[in-house]
């Protein structure tokens, strides 16, 4: 089953029971986690008890294939902690070397076997593993790609509601904005802006500066519209100082997917009719009112074959800083220059 975004929530909430295995994926470590314990907490009670939920790596399978099937089949030895006597098998870094025995254990698998939940990366659409839990009757194929910052705003406002405190619209836009679609990060921001407000329940856009502003995180920003603007010398300079404050090239390339996503749907409602004011007031958050200039100029510039590529190289690039043995900041730093110069043709040609 191939899971479409407005589907995902609901299937969170409550898996079909004919569904046997999950494959959770994509770019989001944060969200493919909560994902994947969310979906384990459907079946057992604590995720964390090693006598209902299993877990090893896609490795794991290289020496026992039969190992994948084995674990869906086998009966929990303490039943009565699961909500249903089932178990939850987790199988960790799976890659297209585990399509074999996935592919066994999906057709051996029996209506009440342990839910297995499947852990990867990004998967191009023709992955083979990707592809088996999409055309599997008892399988679902389920995308976590970057939080847009409009997602990733709900998501920073329903938890600070849930602790009592109130956020005002810019103060919620410079958090999402901050945490370059991470929700891992944006869940550890919320954790430091309620320690700083104390008793204070009511959020301002100065208090979210000062408890999750920092000159790196303004300065993702500011890569961001260098990149974009086509301001090759000022995304060089500014790509060292975040490197030189610890900031990982991860995130980098996220607060950049994260700019060119806001561009790529603002585009798409051009495309559509739009004028460039009314598909901008249609994005949330708001662009910043000191950039609007810019973000416009960038919308001129760019066409939507450019933006999608620029998200390609992007979501490539991550992929690569992920790969064991890789150099992290060599892959990002590529990425950042060859878009400023694709930026800076972008604008010539519009100039």
């Amino acid at each position: 089953m191939k899971l479409a975004f407005r589907d995902i929530e609901p299937f969170l909430k409550k898996p079909p029971a004919h569904v046997l295995a999950v494959l959770v994926y994509g770019p989001d470590e944060g969200l493919v986690r909560e994902r994947l314990d969310q979906l384990a907490r459907s079946v057992v009670a604590d995720i964390r008890d090693p006598f209902n939920v299993v877990e090893f790596s896609g490795e794991a399978l290289s020496d026992n294939p039969a190992r994948l099937l084995d674990e869906a089949r086998s009966i929990s030895m303490l039943g009565a902690n699961s909500k249903d006597g089932r178990r939850v098998v987790r199988l960790r870094d799976a890659s297209e070397k585990a399509a074999g025995a996935v592919r066994n254990a999906l057709e051996g698998m029996k209506d009440g076997d342990n839910l297995v939940l499947v852990e990867a990366g990004n998967l191009a659409p023709k992955d083979k593993l990707r592809a088996l839990f999409e055309s599997a009757p008892n399988a679902a194929a389920l995308p976590c790609y970057v939080d847009d910052a409009r997602s990733i705003g709900r998501v920073i406002a329903d938890a600070l509601r849930s602790a009592g405190y109130a956020c005002s619209g810019d103060a919620l836009a410079h958090i999402a904005a901050s945490v370059a679609g991470d929700r891992a990060v944006a869940r550890s921001e919320v954790e430091k802006l309620v320690t700083y407000m104390g008793g204070v329940k009511n959020i301002t856009l100065e208090d979210a500066v000062a408890a999750t502003g920092s000159s790196a995180v303004l300065s993702l920003e500011d890569l961001a519209q260098c990149v974009a603007g086509g301001d090759f010398a000022q995304a060089d300079r500014i790509l060292s100082f975040v490197f030189s404050e610890g900031v990982e090239p991860v995130r980098v390339l996220r607060a950049l997917q994260n700019h060119f996503l806001r561009l790529s749907v603002t585009k798409a409602r051009m495309q559509q009719g739009l004028d460039v004011e009314t598909a901008m007031k249609m994005l949330k958050p708001a662009v910043f009112w000191k950039v609007k200039n810019a973000f416009t100029a960038q919308l001129n510039g760019w066409s939507g074959a450019q933006i999608e590529q620029a998200l390609t190289v992007l979501m490539e690039a991550e992929a690569r800083c992920k790969q064991t043995g890789s150099s992290p900041e060599t892959f990002c730093g590529r990425a950042v220059l060859s878009l400023a110069q694709l930026g800076a043709r972008a604008v010539r040609r519009r100039a």
